[in-house]
């Protein structure tokens, strides 16, 4: 009888009783699953810090055994690694569309640095940045190192070609590039999503603050550096 009444309230679109959502249950490929670890991790990094991070955070978070987290992931240490790859896709998409639709050097750095920034703050992935890199396995290590260096020189590429087309004042590229994606990169340091500034905020004032950093200033000097001498100062560095 107990069992015909079930049968009746499910035909009436009675809902069921809510129940914790069991790992086993989350559908899709291995790669996605993993996809769905790495989500959870961001979100508890939004209401903790990353020092404090443990394994059991992660799971709990997802409502899965430790045993199983480790089925997906080596140890805290991979998935940490695994957060700071999508930290860093997400920052040369960032770039891909600044190259393709900015239409000046302006504009391009804009649209980069915006995208860069947007990463850190929405994605959740942004406390990862605090990750000490000697810890990485050297494969790791030299994996991540070639994704950053190719964001940097998208960076000061755009800095350079700000200053050949006049936007720009003639600076030191490789250390104003050093300076503000050193800056970006410390946002994980201050920010809460509970705090006085909210993502929008921070993204307009800090872009437009580096932006203004950057450009002419009347009655500058019109010759930029030559292209050997800030070979030369950047190599210096």
């Amino acid at each position: 009888m107990a069992r015909n009444l079930a049968n009746a309230a499910t035909k009436r679109g009675a809902s069921a009783p809510k129940r914790n959502i069991r790992w086993n249950g989350v559908s899709g490929l291995k790669g996605q699953r993993r996809e769905v670890i790495l989500r959870s991790v961001a979100n508890v990094l939004r209401n903790s810090r990353l020092s404090s991070l443990t394994i059991q955070d992660v799971a709990d978070e997802l409502g899965m055994t430790k045993g199983n987290l480790y089925y997906y992931f080596k140890d805290k240490q991979d998935i940490l690694y695994q957060c700071h790859m999508r930290s860093m896709e997400i920052s040369l998409r960032a770039l891909e569309e600044a190259t393709a639709k900015g239409r000046t050097p302006s504009e391009s750095l804009r649209i980069l640095l915006t995208g860069h920034i947007r990463g850190i703050l929405d994605d959740g992935f942004g406390g990862i940045l605090q990750t000490d890199l000697d810890n990485f396995r050297p494969d790791q290590r030299k994996t991540y190192v070639k994704k950053r260096d190719e964001l940097e020189r998208g960076a000061r590429g755009m800095i350079e070609d700000g200053i050949r087309a006049g936007e720009f004042d003639p600076v030191n590229v490789k250390l104003t590039g050093f300076a503000i994606l050193g800056a970006i990169n410390w946002i994980p340091k201050w920010y809460r999503p509970t705090g006085a500034f909210s993502p929008d905020t921070i993204v307009e004032e800090m872009v437009n603050y580096f932006l203004r950093g950057l450009q002419r200033q009347p009655g500058a000097s019109q010759k930029p550096l030559s292209k050997k001498k800030r070979q030369r100062e950047q190599h210096e560095q």
